[in-house]
């Protein structure tokens, strides 16, 4: 009775233990997301999200993704959203929080009817559990706030900021606070100067009570930017001076990078070109960490995602050993030998795991450093992207190899030429420190590149016409075509069958009315994608044609595609 009693003691002493111990790294995580330490807040996150399962592991998932969406990683941060909304261990606080970020992530990729939606989801949440009003209401006033001022409903969103600082007051919501005194602001530009500037420096004054440095550094930036605007670069430069003079204390690259650029701005309004373009190149190699910043974030997220996955198979692996193992074990005897097997098996993986553990750290450390020592050469984005992109084809063409499957070898083929063509585009785009979104690349040229990729990489022997214009195209547009026209190759490669030798044939014009039109066709009596309508090369073409805001017709093997050249 009484191990009973000391053993119930102890488990119940491991379980507050456990349940302390989260809320201190919890809290610990709050205050350096407060505080813009997302980099340190993150590797925390990735360490320790394997010691926590259900709703603990639920809310290290949703601060990992308000860190990603800081971080300017949406995509990640989307994909968690994506598994946190199909999670059935998440609370209605946490599926309320959940929505509210999915809608800034939605907002900020301006998908406003998505973002809409899922605004609309938190607001039901906060109806139908009233007491999750009382700390998640202000907040949720500012993103909706938010919503309807970049939808041009400015006076829609006005009425909700002012209802968010009514409400922010009788609960006494002091962290968000300065946020709804900026969006007080925002609502009165254009319309009431001088109230856009009392709230701007309302929202200063109690970023300053809160020590919250990058917020008082964009504070200065915003208030700076605020009389520049007006042409009054004396307390323009009071403000960006301020900036620059606790601006090493920022956490957050781009915020020093807008800084600097402000402070490049005001100097050259005021005649002063050199001074002007220090601070320029300044913001410019500010902004160019913040860019490799995120890639190493990026990169990083993928392993830890990698890891997980791996980590998540061989423990479902192992659950099933254990099945295994109860079924067999009837018996004395059975159950002695299943036991010694089981063990046997244990410690087989476990060596097994910790020699895959010893491999992973070695590669991730052979990456980290080649990571340090490629920064020393790389100094464009353009060489970067390349760069990675060869890697992914090297890996892919390994992975070819490696694959015993023939129909996985054709699939891998095709995910090759579809990643040279997005190559071949950026071979003949550069990117720069001023990058232009309208920036083209010549179309006959890359077309070229894309044929002979190829009569070089494919078995079966052809030629090609390409009657193309000498077109300019940006990348987003050339990207889309470059895809389009590798699915009707690679089509034609396996599919056609020709009397006597294969001819691909390419034809593209611009027509009076500023139109393109493409027309492709083979000397096959075939062109037939698989009947399926979820064919992966059908999906493409039609997304491309989609992304080209055009339209498309066939005929047996002749494809005609029309779309706005704008």
């Amino acid at each position: 009775m009484r191990f009973r009693i000391s053993l119930f003691l102890i488990l119940t002493s491991l379980i507050c233990f456990g349940q302390s111990s989260f809320e201190h790294l919890k809290k610990d995580l709050e205050q350096k997301i407060i505080h813009c330490n997302f980099k340190e807040a993150l590797e925390i996150i990735n360490a320790n999200g394997d010691m926590y399962q259900g709703s603990a592991k639920v809310e290290l998932d949703i601060m990992k993704m308000k860190i990603l969406t800081e971080l300017g990683l949406y995509d990640e941060s989307f994909k968690l959203s994506q598994n946190l909304v199909s999670n059935s261990q998440t609370t209605p606080e946490q599926q309320h929080k959940i929505h509210v970020e999915r809608a800034l992530v939605f907002e900020i990729n301006d998908d406003y009817s998505s973002c809409l939606k899922e605004l609309n989801k938190a607001e039901q949440l906060i109806s139908k559990y009233p007491h999750l009003k009382y700390k998640n209401y202000t907040n949720f006033l500012i993103r909706k706030s938010s919503y309807y001022r970049v939808t041009g409903s400015s006076k829609i969103a006005y009425n909700l900021a002012l209802q968010a600082e009514k409400y922010a007051k009788t609960v006494n919501d002091t962290l968000n606070m300065p946020v709804v005194q900026l969006i007080i602001a925002l609502g009165n530009r254009k319309i009431d100067s001088e109230k856009e500037l009392q709230h701007y420096k309302r929202a200063l004054y109690l970023y300053k009570r809160q020590h919250h440095y990058e917020a008082v550094i964009s504070m200065y930036t915003n208030l700076s930017y605020y009389y520049f605007d007006k042409k009054e670069y004396q307390p323009a430069t009071v403000y960006i001076d301020s900036a620059l003079a606790i601006v090493s204390k920022s956490n957050v690259l781009s915020y020093t990078a807008d800084v600097y650029k402000t402070k490049s701005m005001i100097l050259e309004q005021e005649k002063k070109s050199d001074s002007a373009l220090y601070y320029f190149k300044k913001a410019s190699e500010y902004y160019k960490k913040f860019y490799s910043e995120q890639r190493d974030l990026k990169i990083k997220e993928l392993e830890t995602q990698y890891n997980f996955e791996k980590e998540k198979t061989e423990k479902q692996s192992l659950k099933k050993d254990i099945k295994n193992s109860r079924i067999f074990n009837t018996t004395l005897i059975i159950s002695v030998l299943v036991l010694a097997l089981f063990i046997r098996q244990l410690m087989m993986n476990k060596r097994k795991i910790e020699k895959q553990r010893r491999k992973i750290f070695e590669n991730n450390l052979a990456l980290k450093t080649s990571l340090e020592e490629k920064q020393f050469l790389v100094q464009e984005l353009n060489h970067r992207v390349k760069n990675n992109l060869a890697v992914i084809l090297s890996l892919i063409d390994f992975q070819k190899e490696q694959e015993k499957n023939e129909d996985y070898k054709y699939r891998f083929d095709d995910l090759y030429q579809r990643i040279k063509t997005i190559m071949i585009a950026h071979e003949l785009y550069t990117y720069s420190v001023n990058y232009n979104d309208n920036a083209l690349v010549e179309t006959r040229n890359y077309l070229e590149k894309i044929f002979e990729t190829h009569q070089n990489s494919t078995i079966r022997a052809f030629t090609y016409i390409n009657d193309t214009e000498k077109i300019y195209f940006n990348v987003d547009k050339i990207l889309s075509l470059g895809l389009l026209l590798n699915e009707l190759v690679t089509n034609s490669i396996k599919h056609a069958n020709p009397v006597g030798k294969l001819i691909l044939n390419l034809e593209l014009r611009k027509t009076n009315e500023n139109q393109i039109i493409v027309h492709y066709f083979d000397n096959g009596t075939v062109f037939n994608f698989e009947k399926n309508n979820d064919s992966l090369g059908l999906i493409i073409i039609e997304g491309m044609v989609k992304q080209l805001k055009g339209n498309y017709t066939r005929e047996d093997a002749h494809y005609k595609i029309v779309f706005p050249n704008d």
